[in-house]
Parts: C-alpha cells; structure tokens; sequence
C-alpha cells in the first residue's frame, strides 16, 4: 500500500535527480513510480523499462498520497486531479479525502472532518457538489459503494476501548440504515468487497500487531472474525483474492498468503526495509515491488515472479523534494 495547487505542467521527457542502477535483472521491466514533494506543488510519474526512465509526467499537485480509479489527490488537501478526462484542471472536494470512488457517474467522498468525525460528500463528474455534507463519529479508514448502499469502514476512538464499525448508508441523502461493530477487533486498517461479504483486515489486540480478519455478510447484516494469526501486520493497504480460498495480504512488513479454508497464514516476501506498495503486471506474471527507508531516503523496486521470487532489483536515492509513494 500508501497535496499546493495550480495547473498540469507540461509532460516531457527530463533527467531528474533520481537515479537508479539495476544490480540483478531477468527481463526488461516495465513500470512507473509516482513520487510527490512535501514542500512544494509538484508530484510526478516516471516511466521505467528496467533501469531507464523513459519518461517523466509533472503535476502541480503537492503531498499527494492517493492515486486510484484515474483521480490524484492529498489527504492532507482539498484538491483532485482527474487523469482521465482533464489533466489540467485540479478540482475542489472536501477537506482531508481519505477516499474518492465513482459509482454510477456520481463520486463519493469519505473526509475525514475533524479527529473522530468522518464526512460523506457526493459530486458530479465534473466535481459539482450534489447536495449537503453528512459528518458521522468514528475514524473513516475505508469505503465500497455497491448495489445503491455505501460502506464505510471506521475506527471509533471516543470509547474506552477502540472499536471498529461497518455504516451502511443509503446512496441517495446518506441515511445511516445500519451500525456493526466487529467485536473484539479494536483497529482496522483495510476491507474488500467479495461475494456476498466485506472482508476486514486489522488487529485484533491494542498489545499486538497480529493480523486479523472479520468477515461482514451483507444479507445478514453480522460480522465477526474468521481468522486471528500471530503474523504481525501494519497498515495493511491492498488485498486481492490469489484464488478461490487464498488472498495477498499487503502491508509494510510483508506480503502475505492467508488460506480462509485452512486458516494458515504464511509469508510470501518481506524485506528489511518498509513495503510501500505493489503492483502485478499480468502480462509477464510479475510484482514489482516499492520499498525503502524513509530516513535515509533510499529506495528500491524489486520484481518478483509468480513465486514471489525476486529476479530483478533498481536501487534509486530520492532527494528531500520528492518522496515515492506508489509504483504502477
């Protein structure tokens, strides 16, 4: 897993202070690393094949953190960019967007408004609000909108002990039709929309950093934990199904292969440095992998096969103006 403000600067092909060397390489890698400057309107995506880039795309978009369904924005701003249809326009949504997803040519915008208090806003495609802004208790980790109902996965801070809550809401004025507490769970960090159920990921402990894992049944309207591993986890940013029973686990310590039928947990691929984030190209069968050290700014991408195998490693040093946040 893993925003000053003016116009789209022109994409052009441009050295950078980046630079990599590839120390083992299988194949010609193809992939893009965006990285964005805390200190400045600027966020940019380099194109690589293996070791050189190939192109750099700059935006005057700064402290970006989220970059998904062809939108670019700051949790920390007020600001978007629409990749897909106007590259030169940033638009404005509501404060601190922790989520922008489109459903039915509407976005839904889940904020975080103030510390425990998350809002819900709805916009036109071209980013005109629909109605008003509803605020809601609880730390807004997530969202699915799905079927005309909208989930929201939140963290409630304000009770002795944190717990964490799925809303279901109503698409059309945000009316609250549902409140489920996944006990014993205190944290969440990530839930994914499969079949007829929400699968949650977090811990289950304050002391601990064990992986656990609810699973939410849409038509029953009950959740409950399905699997609690001692395999420690932090801010657990994507999952996706590697089969029928078994799903890819992500987060900063590793990557994990989780059995729902045997309830075994293993590691795929972990790294002394922090695991940013992944992205599998599915045409050579590969995952290429964004990890490093914050403090010393040293980066890396490492391909690995089907195996979770590394086959190719491109070291790079960022500067202190750009700082990488995601590979695609």
């Amino acid at each position: 897993m893993h925003t000053g403000y003016k116009l789209l600067m022109a994409a052009t092909i441009v050295s950078s202070s980046i630079g990599f060397s590839q120390d083992v390489s299988a194949q010609q890698d193809s992939y893009q690393i965006a990285s964005t400057s805390y200190s400045q309107p600027l966020t940019q995506i380099e194109t690589f094949i293996g070791s050189k880039r190939i192109e750099t795309v700059r935006y005057t978009l700064g402290s970006v953190d989220r970059l998904h369904d062809g939108l670019m924005y700051s949790s920390y701003g007020d600001r978007v960019i629409n990749l897909k249809n106007s590259k030169t326009t940033l638009q404005k949504v509501a404060d601190s967007p922790l989520r922008i997803t489109k459903y039915k040519n509407v976005y839904y915008a889940l904020s975080m408004s103030k510390i425990n208090e998350f809002s819900l806003t709805k916009y036109t495609s071209d980013f005109k609000k629909i109605g008003q802004t509803k605020r809601f208790v609880g730390h807004g980790r997530d969202m699915i909108v799905t079927g005309d109902k909208l989930y929201v996965l939140a963290n409630n801070m304000k009770a002795e002990t944190n717990s964490v809550e799925i809303h279901t809401f109503d698409t059309k004025h945000f009316t609250s039709l549902h409140l489920e507490k996944i006990k014993p769970m205190v944290f969440a960090f990530h839930f994914r929309h499969a079949g007829n159920e929400l699968k949650i990921y977090g811990n289950k402990t304050e002391e601990g950093e064990e992986l656990s894992i609810a699973s939410y049944d849409l038509k029953k309207q009950q959740g409950k934990i399905v699997l609690t591993s001692k395999q420690p986890v932090m801010w657990v940013n994507d999952t996706k199904a590697l089969s029928s029973t078994k799903d890819l686990v992500f987060n900063m310590y590793s990557m994990l292969e989780v059995d729902q039928k045997t309830k075994q947990v293993r590691v795929l691929y972990s790294s002394k440095q922090a695991l940013i984030d992944y992205a599998y190209d599915s045409k050579t069968k590969t995952y290429h992998v964004l990890e490093g050290n914050f403090e010393t700014s040293n980066f890396r991408v490492k391909t690995l096969n089907s195996n979770f195998k590394p086959v190719a490693d491109y070291k790079f040093q960022s500067t202190a103006r750009m700082m990488p946040f995601q590979v695609l």
